[in-house]
C-alpha cells in the first residue's frame, strides 16, 4: 500500500516496564473499584481480612510465641476465657533470630504456674498453682524476660485446651497454616489443571481423548478419597498436606479450562495464528491463556476454600498435619468430647473459624464471577 505524501510508516513500539506501570495501576484500581461494588466480594474480603491479618502477624502477637504455640502447662488445662495466670520459666535461655517470626521461638524451658511471694539475691520464693505450701528456686535456674523480671504474666483470652495451651495462640497460627495450605494448593491445582485443560482443548483428537479420559477418571472419584489416598502415600506433615490437597483439586480447573479452550480455538484470531505458523505453545501462552484470566481467578478463590476445607477434614481424620502443629481440623477433633460439657467452645471456635474462612472465599468467588462475567454484568 502506498503511503500519502509526507507520511511515515511507524512501527509499533512496545513501551518499557516503567511506561506500562501507570496503565497497570489504572487497570488494577478500576478493577478493585468494580469489585468493591459487589456486596458478596466486599463481605468476603472483610471476613478474610479479619482472619488473615492476625495470621500474618503470627508469633508477633500470639500470647504464646513458642514453636507451634505448644507451651504445655498441665495445671492450667481447660481454663475459661479471660483466665489470667503467672508463671516462672525454669531452664536455660536459647538464642533467638529473625526466623522465629516464621517458626516461633524455641521452647525455652518448663513453665511453672505459681504466685511469686518474694525474692532475695539468689532465690525466688513462690507458691505453686492450686497449692498453699511456699517453695523457692535459685535464680540461676530461671529465665528472665527482656526487662530482667522472672515472673511472667499471661491472659488466656479464649481459655486453655486440655493440655494447658493457649487457645487463641493456636487459633491464630492455625489460620496461618490454613492460608498457606490454600495458597500452595491453588498454585499447584491451577498449574496442573491449566496445562492439562489447555492441551486437551487445543490439540484435540487423540490427545484430547486421552486427557479427557484422565480427567473423567479423577472426576469420578470424590476429592476427599483422592486426598486420603495421597495422604496415605505421602504420610503426615505440612508439605505432604500441601501436595495432597493440590493434587486433589486440579480436576475442576482442567474441565473448565478445556471447555473454554475449545471455544477459543474456533475464534478467528486463534485460527489466523495457526495459519500464520505460530507454534502451539506460543498461541496458548499469548492468546489463549490471557483470555482465561477471569475464569482462572474465579477458580482460584473457589479452590482456595476447597483446599482449606480439605485440609481441615484430613487433620480431623488424623491424616493431615502432624502434632503439635496447630490445625483447626485437629483442634476440633481434640475437643470433640467437650461439646457435651461446659467448655464446648473449645471445639466450636475452630469449627466456626473454618466455616467463616471458607464462606469468605466463597463470597469472594461469587463477587469475582459477577464482576468478571460481562454477560451477568450487562443484564444486572
Amino acid at each position: 500500500m502506498r503511503l500519502p505524501t509526507g507520511a511515515t510508516h511507524l512501527k509499533p513500539r512496545r513501551g518499557g516496564i516503567m511506561e506500562r506501570i501507570p496503565f497497570f495501576l489504572h487497570t488494577f484500581v478500576n478493577m478493585l473499584r468494580r469489585l468493591w461494588q459487589k456486596t458478596a466480594f466486599k463481605i468476603g474480603v472483610i471476613a478474610a481480612g479479619v482472619i488473615a491479618v492476625p495470621a500474618m502477624l503470627g508469633y508477633l502477637i500470639t500470647p504464646d510465641n513458642t514453636r507451634d504455640c505448644n507451651r504445655i502447662i498441665p495445671e492450667l488445662a481447660n481454663k475459661p476465657p479471660g483466665f489470667t495466670f503467672s508463671y516462672l520459666l525454669a531452664g536455660k535461655p536459647l538464642s533467638s533470630s529473625f526466623l522465629d517470626y516464621f517458626t516461633g521461638a524455641p521452647s525455652e524451658g518448663t513453665a511453672i504456674p505459681c504466685r511469686v511471694t518474694g525474692q532475695n539475691k539468689d532465690s525466688i520464693f513462690y507458691i505453686p498453682f492450686a497449692e498453699t505450701n511456699p517453695l523457692s528456686i535459685a535464680k540461676n535456674r530461671l529465665i528472665a524476660d527482656k526487662d530482667g523480671h522472672f515472673e511472667y504474666q499471661q491472659t488466656a483470652l479464649l481459655g486453655t485446651d486440655r493440655f494447658g495451651r493457649d487457645m487463641l495462640s493456636r487459633l491464630i497460627i492455625g489460620a496461618r497454616v490454613s492460608l498457606l495450605v490454600g495458597l500452595v494448593s491453588v498454585v499447584i491445582s491451577l498449574f496442573i489443571g491449566t496445562l492439562i485443560g489447555m492441551a486437551a482443548g487445543f490439540y484435540g483428537g487423540r490427545t484430547d481423548s486421552i486427557l479427557s479420559w484422565l480427567i473423567s477418571v479423577f472426576w469420578s472419584i470424590p476429592t476427599l478419597l483422592i486426598a486420603l489416598g495421597l495422604s496415605f502415600a505421602f504420610g503426615k506433615g505440612l508439605w505432604q498436606v500441601l501436595l495432597a490437597t493440590g493434587l486433589s483439586t486440579w480436576v475442576e480447573v482442567a474441565r473448565v479450562v478445556r471447555g473454554q479452550t475449545l471455544q477459543l480455538r474456533q475464534k478467528e484470531f486463534i485460527l489466523s495464528s495457526i495459519i500464520t505458523g505460530f507454534s502451539p505453545f506460543y498461541i496458548m501462552r499469548k492468546h489463549i491463556l490471557p483470555n482465561l484470566k477471569g475464569t482462572l481467578t474465579v477458580m482460584a478463590t473457589t479452590n482456595f476454600a476447597a483446599a482449606i476445607l480439605l485440609e481441615s477434614g484430613l487433620s480431623f481424620l488424623g491424616l493431615g498435619l502432624a502434632p503439635p502443629t496447630p490445625s483447626w481440623g485437629m483442634m476440633v477433633k481434640e475437643h470433640l468430647g467437650n461439646l457435651v460439657l461446659d467448655n464446648a467452645y473449645l471445639a466450636l471456635v475452630p469449627g466456626l473459624a473454618i466455616m467463616a474462612l471458607v464462606m469468605a472465599f466463597n463470597l469472594m468467588s461469587m463477587g469475582l464471577r459477577d464482576a468478571l462475567d460481562t454477560r451477568i454484568s450487562s443484564t444486572s
